[in-house]
């Protein structure tokens, strides 16, 4: 190894700079961390306090939020109804299937030549913004008409039918693929004249569930399954009475709570809205707020049914600003001494050693 030559000092001074130079570059380099540093806590600070204030608003865990901040997006936003296919629903309504239709039936334009006249029809070119509103309005209705319109013929419904469940079975097995789901369904005609037949349909060994636990073959099921349909569509008069209809609100009722929740009308704020920190909206007006077997008018049980079969009427969670405010309103109704609830009988013992 070759000995080390002392330094000249020319070198040395030159050394001597170069160490002040990346001392200075040290301290200029640690107070730019420390700045930067300063601004990213604050930065989180207030990304933290924002966070909060989100998921307060929106009734959802704080680490759901930040989860959904810092990942990707995984769904699609639902698709809108749009303005081209509303300017072409309207054309092949009137040029196929109008009051005057210009085309014999048999002899329906096509899609594409139903876009090429839309495109030269001066109609479409200059509308105003009421004008494309009402073409969307009347899009949407005939979507929802069809969506949940009954099928005029027993093999059309047939027809839905199968293809219907068809689409279901094969996203049934994908989901059962993907995620090991097990999942059985029956289904059946709801009168003789259906010409549907009934069947099963289950992933992966799922039926043996029904003859080693229940005792019941799956071709039996569905067949009690076909006779309860079909003879269930003659007792149309007991489900129009009083009983049946109390019956029917306090199945839907109960059906939207757990098993370990049993409702208390007479204490409701109590027992259920404070407790568990669920409210029944949307509860018919006129309507008694009591329980549907202790209402007699047929007409109160009548419009408590029609709200409950479509959904006006239903469950629902409280936020947490929503308990927190009902909590406030509790607590100053109990300060003013005014009774919340109906407070149960006292013993006739009380008072007493």
């Amino acid at each position: 190894m070759q000995s080390r030559q002392p330094l000249s000092a020319v070198e040395k001074e030159h050394h001597r700079a170069h160490a002040a130079s990346r001392q200075i570059s040290a301290v200029q380099r640690k107070d730019r961390d420390a700045l930067l540093s300063k601004a990213i806590h604050s930065l989180a600070d207030e990304l933290e306090a924002k966070v909060q204030v989100i998921a307060t608003t929106h009734n959802v865990t704080h680490e759901k939020v930040k989860k959904l901040l810092g990942g990707h997006k995984y769904y699609r936003n639902p698709r809108s109804t749009q303005l081209v296919n509303a300017i072409i629903h309207d054309k092949a309504h009137k040029v196929n299937e109008g009051d005057f239709p210009v085309y014999l039936h048999g002899d329906k334009l096509s899609l594409q030549q139903i876009q090429d006249l839309a495109k030269v029809d001066p109609k479409y070119q200059e509308m105003t913004q009421d004008e494309k509103d009402e073409l969307l309005r009347a899009l949407t209705e005939y979507q929802a008409l069809k969506n949940a319109s009954v099928c005029a013929t027993n093999s059309a419904a047939a027809h839905n039918v199968q293809l219907t469940l068809e689409h279901v079975f094969k996203i049934l097995d994908r989901l059962a693929l993907r995620t090991g789901l097990y999942v059985c369904l029956f289904a059946t005609h709801g009168h003789v004249y259906d010409s549907s037949q009934p069947f099963w349909y289950g992933t992966d060994n799922v039926m043996d569930f029904w003859e080693d636990v229940m005792n019941v073959k799956p071709d039996e099921l569905i067949r009690k399954l076909e006779q309860w349909a079909c003879v269930q569509g003659k007792n149309i008069e007991e489900c129009n009475s009083v009983e049946g209809m109390q019956r029917l609100c306090a199945r839907i009722l109960n059906s939207g709570l757990c098993k370990k929740i049993r409702i208390n009308f007479i204490n409701f704020e109590v027992a259920i809205k404070e407790k568990y920190s669920i409210d029944l909206l949307g509860w018919p007006e006129g309507v008694p707020f009591q329980s549907p077997h202790a209402i007699t008018s047929a007409e109160h049980l009548r419009t408590l049914r029609d709200a409950l079969k479509a959904g006006t009427c239903h469950w629902a969670y409280m936020s947490r600003q929503q308990r927190l405010e009902y909590q406030d309103q509790l607590k100053e109704w109990r300060s003013a001494r005014e009774v919340v609830g109906n407070p149960c009988k006292k013993c006739s013992d009380v008072g007493r050693k």
